[in-house]
């Protein structure tokens, strides 16, 4: 997709949310000038298609139905030329539900969202609901099993948003919305939340003043290299050694850390230090845990991020992945690195740049090459 056709396609669908179920004139000089303005100047607009762009993109829209010729049209003046105003087809149709079916689901369904949000009255949306409302239905014949078991079991025919396999459906951000909104418990269709595993690893040897010294570490990889360093007692070079190494996978360390009490009588006595990527999800991750467990001592473990940080003109690639930029975290980060100033310059740098630098990076290479064992 170029990026003129990304800029239509954006305004349109920006438009097409907030429309309700009522068509909305486009005037088409005048959103080609938005367009323009968009892209940044009528030069960049010609070097990326222009006006050629413009129209190919403009009647693929018509052919799918988003737009729509108004009645005794007059033309725009260009060639090839558009109408000068075109109706913007609404994207959702009030009470595209039968009312019947809905009376008949709301039996054993709450379907008061949708009365009241008439724009999820979608094909798709109807097509899950019922799936659930038969199992709800059938429910006493039924035993309790895993989410992701009855996710499979119900989801398995379903075509997917974001093609989520079926059996992580319901634990998907969309797989929770529906049961929001339908107001449904794991106990209405049966299913229990399994965690992962806990995987952690115990110094056994860790000096007595560093128990209660907690490394968690959000990728496996590096969780192994790091373990092996303390294993085969090679010089640590990144603070307080730890008394347990932890593996925070992702977002999960949001649950990981439940269950430190297994494993110490007091979790909120612990000093826990985390290491992620450098990038804005690494630290997303950070400040997310961080609101969560308000009890818990955590921590940026600052020699993990001054390492990286130190040779960041070699490792610093691009952000490609469509990351969650959450702007306010730069000013926290910069209160985290209150005294690790030339760190937080480094992040700071790649922050503005989109760039980062994943944790990989720590392994035994870089570590004997840039010093980690000295």
């Amino acid at each position: 997709m170029g990026h003129i056709e990304e800029i239509i396609i954006s305004f349109i669908t920006s438009i097409r949310e907030k429309q309700r179920s009522s068509r909305k004139l486009l005037r088409i000089e005048k959103f080609e000038n938005e367009v323009i303005g968009a892209v940044g100047s009528a030069r960049k607009y010609n070097e990326l298609g222009g006006y050629k762009e413009f129209y190919e993109v403009i009647i693929r829209l018509k052919k799918y139905g988003i737009l729509q010729d108004v009645k005794n049209p007059r033309f725009n003046g260009k060639r090839p030329r558009l109408n000068d105003t075109y109706w913007i087809s609404p994207k959702y149709v009030e009470n595209i539900w039968n009312k019947a079916d809905i009376a008949k689901v709301m039996n054993r369904l709450d379907l008061g969202f949708y009365l009241r949000q008439k724009k999820y009255q979608t094909e798709d949306e109807w097509r899950k609901i019922l799936i659930l409302y038969q199992f709800v239905k059938n429910k006493d014949a039924h035993i309790k099993i895993t989410r992701e078991e009855r996710s499979l079991m119900l989801f398995k025919n379903e075509q997917l948003p974001d093609d989520i396999e079926a059996e992580k459906y319901l634990a998907s951000s969309h797989g929770v919305s529906l049961m929001n909104r339908l107001k449904l418990s794991p106990e209405d269709l049966l299913y229990k939340v399994v965690h992962e595993p806990f995987q952690y690893w115990k110094n056994e040897a860790v000096p007595e003043n560093y128990l209660h010294e907690v490394l968690v570490v959000e990728g496996l990889s590096t969780y192994q290299t790091l373990k092996e360093v303390i294993i085969r007692q090679l010089h640590w070079n990144f603070g307080p050694i730890p008394h347990y190494l932890v593996w925070g996978e992702g977002y999960r360390i949001c649950n990981t850390l439940d269950y430190l009490k297994d494993i110490t009588d007091d979790p909120t006595q612990l000093t826990i230090r985390y290491s992620g990527d450098i990038d804005y999800e690494g630290f997303n991750i950070y400040f997310d845990v961080k609101s969560k467990y308000t009890d818990f001592n955590i921590l940026l473990a600052h020699p993990f991020y001054s390492f990286l940080i130190s040779f960041s003109n070699e490792v610093a690639t691009a952000v490609f992945k469509n990351q969650n930029l959450i702007e306010k975290n730069l000013d926290l980060l910069k209160e985290e690195f209150e005294n690790h100033k030339e760190t937080f310059e480094g992040i700071q740098a790649l922050w503005n740049e989109r760039k980062r630098i994943a944790q990989e990076c720590i392994n035994f290479e870089t570590l004997y090459i840039k010093g980690g064992f000295h």
